[in-house]
């Protein structure tokens, strides 16, 4: 069993509240596990069209902005506790805020990774939770309350079920594991760990972070790493991060600023003619 954090993509296309007033009177409101729709007085929207589709636009307080299309897939696929909120916006396409008003206490504190205090109050790292299995049975859209107190955390997940039917008919969107019954986050980052420093022992050639943008983009194609990153170059030279997966894959992003601690990493190639994820799928016993 899993669950999985559903969220918009910031690259894709995006709605936007143009007046901050209403937008504060939203987020407010969408605190709320009570149905609203009987009092929703529909707030005109900004439709930002960067050329990507999307499905999922954007999140308030817990609650995402959806397209049409998710909402006939979630009607559907007879999912419940749920309410869709209109939108109004300059386009012809109809969108919707989705407020989920399941808000499950499944968390286990214990074996929960805790990312930091507050006023002695914990911080829980939200891709490394343990939950409670029982709790989650049948809620196939939820959000998580947090221990101790009436804190929520700010995001949608969903089943496996779910999952499998949005990630085969939406687009613009993330679905990220955040939780396996059979695989705990302890497991993950040992795996992890131990798939980032087989990286770093198979480089031949190190060199800092500034030579390593160098050899990107004037190689176009070649991936230089660092433990669990990765970088590589376009075709019009802009450079691109990967964060390696435990499937010894990498995810892509065009960074708009570089962390902090990439500056300080070693960076290196390895020999050619066997990509790095063949490497890690052989050490992993996958063939």
């Amino acid at each position: 069993m899993k669950a999985w954090l559903l969220d918009y993509y910031p690259p894709n296309n995006t709605i936007e509240f143009s007046d901050s007033e209403e937008l504060d009177q939203i987020y407010e409101a969408l605190g709320s596990e009570n149905p609203l729709i009987q009092e929703w007085s529909t707030p005109t929207v900004e439709f930002n069209d960067v050329g990507k589709p999307a499905d999922i636009l954007n999140r308030y307080s817990g609650a995402l902005v959806i397209s049409n299309k998710v909402k006939n897939l979630l009607e559907q696929n007879h999912i419940k506790h749920i309410e869709f909120l209109p939108l109004s916006t300059s386009t012809s396409e109809e969108y919707y805020i989705l407020h989920v008003l399941s808000i499950i206490d499944c968390i286990d504190p214990e074996n929960s990774k805790v990312r930091t205090y507050y006023d002695g109050i914990p911080e829980f790292d939200e891709y490394s939770l343990v939950l409670d299995q029982a709790a989650l049975q049948g809620q196939h859209i939820f959000r998580i309350k947090l221990p101790n107190g009436d804190r929520k955390l700010p995001y949608i997940y969903v089943s496996d079920s779910l999952q499998e039917i949005l990630s085969q008919s939406i687009v613009g969107y993330q679905l990220v594991e955040i939780w396996d019954s059979e695989f705990s986050w302890k497991a993950k980052e040992e795996e992890h760990e131990r798939m980032s420093k087989e990286i770093d022992n198979s480089l031949l050639e190190v060199f800092d972070f500034d030579k390593a943008k160098k050899f990107a983009r004037k190689n176009k194609g070649h991936v230089v790493y660092s433990g669990k990153w990765a970088i590589k170059a376009d075709k019009d030279k802009r450079i691109w991060l990967g964060d390696l997966q435990l499937d010894g894959s990498y995810s892509w992003i065009m960074p708009i600023y570089y962390p902090p601690i990439l500056l300080g990493l070693q960076w290196g190639i390895t020999e050619k003619g066997k990509s790095m994820f063949s490497r890690l799928k052989e050490s992993m016993g996958v063939i």
